[in-house]
């Protein structure tokens, strides 16, 4: 242990390079702290019962994650589109329903169309133009899988100049994140850095970039088949991280700065990161009325509850992700007219 330096020096170096570790992580958790709590703080506290006419499934994933994110919304947007009169459904199973189509959804600038005014109605015409090319008037959807792949949706937004969370995310967020991952990289190349003044072995300098690169593939390449990326990511970011504690543990590390350091670089840009989060004010009126909503639906009591349309807010309980926790607590509940095959709504659907 300290092949270079007397053990004063050692200390006193070990000492600035655990204090930096800290200083990130405490950087990190007042950011958690700070801008994760920031939405939840200006949640107003008010009774919300419905929303806004127009307001769709996709408007909830767009103020909530800033993307609309229509592969998870099968089952809300079959009974939205149905409730706004475009098709029809019927039952044939417990996961599978025959869709007909009856009508074309109004464009954005049509006087039929009524949408809430969050930039998401003009994308959901053309996801519905695509969802009515593949049933070709009427076909049978499977409720467990994505109406649409991952192609359907770069294709919908690649035609359309403004990006999908314009809006949604100030520049500050984006930045806010940006720095984030890098806090929680700096540890992992200070400890390479460490590692390398106390054995002088330096090579580990290497493990920094291929660790970044796996990280940054792991992160942001969406095109890349999620198996195949695991395997590759997890190679490049396994071997980089392997090698740095097997060279830790032959180094003085009173502390344990690097073991951190490497489950930072892993938590962070993954994880912790998910809780920063910086919205504009306008925004933060949308998500308060969503989450009073959502509360609404969650614990009203029962007979309050059976005031409120059922089948008005179906959509947005599949799109919360709540219906196994509202669906018995609706007694109210009465066949539309555009469902058919099982009028004692036991389907999947309903």
């Amino acid at each position: 242990m300290g092949l270079f330096l007397s053990l004063k020096t050692l200390t006193s170096f070990c000492i600035i390079y655990c204090s930096l570790v800290l200083l990130c992580i405490a950087t990190l958790a007042v950011f958690v702290i700070i801008f994760g709590r920031r939405a939840r703080r200006n949640v107003r506290d008010e009774k919300i019962t419905s929303l806004a006419d127009g307001f769709s499934p996709l408007d909830i994933k767009r103020i909530f994650i800033g993307k609309t994110y229509p592969r998870k919304l099968t089952r809300a947007l079959i009974v939205h589109w149905a409730n706004c009169g475009y098709i029809k459904v019927k039952y044939v199973n417990k996961h599978r329903v025959r869709v007909t189509k009856i009508a074309d959804m109004p464009r954005h600038d049509s006087e039929d169309a009524l949408f809430f005014d969050r930039g998401v109605y003009a994308r959901e015409c053309e996801y519905f133009k695509l969802f009515a090319r593949k049933i070709r008037h009427k076909a049978e959807v499977d409720l467990r899988h994505p109406l649409f792949t991952k192609a359907d949706v770069k294709s919908v937004n690649m035609s359309f100049a403004v990006r999908e969370d314009e809006g949604v995310y100030s520049a500050k967020h984006y930045s806010l994140k940006i720095f984030s991952i890098i806090i929680s990289i700096i540890p992992f190349a200070l400890t390479e850095i460490w590692i390398g003044t106390d054995t002088g072995v330096y090579m580990g300098i290497i493990f920094i970039f291929t660790a970044i690169i796996g990280l940054m593939v792991l992160m942001f390449v969406n095109e890349m088949p999620i198996l195949f990326k695991l395997i590759w990511c997890g190679m490049w970011l396994g071997i980089s991280i392997g090698a740095t504690i097997a060279y830790a543990s032959a180094s003085y590390d009173p502390f344990g700065a690097a073991y951190v350091s490497a489950i930072l670089l892993l938590l962070g840009p993954l994880f912790i990161i998910r809780f920063i989060d910086y919205r504009e004010k306008n925004n933060l009126d949308d998500y308060s009325d969503l989450i009073n909503y959502r509360k609404f639906l969650l614990h009203a009591p029962t007979d309050e509850l059976n005031t409120a349309d059922y089948i008005k807010a179906l959509p947005f309980i599949y799109a919360f992700g709540i219906k196994p926790f509202v669906k018995r607590r609706f007694t109210n509940r009465i066949c539309p007219d555009w469902y058919s095959g099982d009028k004692e709504l036991k389907g999947a659907l309903l």
